[in-house]
């Protein structure tokens, strides 16, 4: 059977939001494709370099649509609710909130995968910075540095995405995504109504 590279990284993304990283294994990504584990390790040495090129491959996909919503002919305002849908742990995402937060606490462990998800970290800073810099040339936004908004509204959107993602507690989806507007519109200076209903 020929297995290519990106049919077993998606393979992987799966098992991982199944079992999480710990207990995911070779053999489960090999069982779920339906061949030997050794056709896994003919393209990954190690599970690591496995892991690790499995969330690079995940990122790889979440910044392609996130560089297209930045570069869509359409109002800055439209393109930001985009990015926060895109972002927000209020919204199935694909890989998902729980692929990075598991990535986040194994890249602890595990210092090549801890330099992928910083990467990630730092492309989506830098569209989110192209549009929020768009928006205040144009008169859209109104903040005084555009790096340190969009630093305070990733921070936030990523403690949302712990309390409702890990933890799994009482905050609502409804009221999450009411401060997710509240907050971002805060930072922007802009009526949080322009990010749609309260709902």
């Amino acid at each position: 059977m020929v297995l290519r590279r990106e049919e077993i990284l998606d393979a992987t993304v799966e098992q991982i939001e199944q079992r999480g990283i710990a207990t995911t294994r070779i053999t489960d990504v090999a069982s779920s494709l339906g061949v030997s584990s050794g056709l896994i390790y003919y393209h990954f040495e190690t599970k690591e370099q496995l892991i690790e090129a499995t969330f690079a491959h995940a990122a790889r996909l979440e910044l392609d649509a996130a560089r297209a919503v930045l570069s869509r002919p359409a109002p800055v305002v439209t393109r930001l609710k985009a990015l926060l849908r895109l972002y927000s742990p209020t919204a199935k995402t694909v890989p998902g909130w729980r692929l990075w937060i598991d990535g986040y606490s194994a890249g602890l462990r595990d210092r090549g995968l801890s330099t992928v998800m910083q990467e990630m970290d730092e492309e989506w800073k830098r569209i989110f910075t192209a549009l929020v810099e768009e928006g205040m040339a144009s008169g859209d936004f109104h903040c005084a540095d555009a790096r340190r908004t969009v630093w305070r509204i990733t921070l936030f959107l990523d403690g949302l995405a712990v309390q409702m993602v890990a933890r799994r507690g009482p905050l609502k989806r409804d009221e999450a995504i009411t401060w997710m507007r509240e907050h971002t519109a805060a930072e922007l200076g802009i009526d949080p109504d322009v990010l749609g209903s309260r709902r």
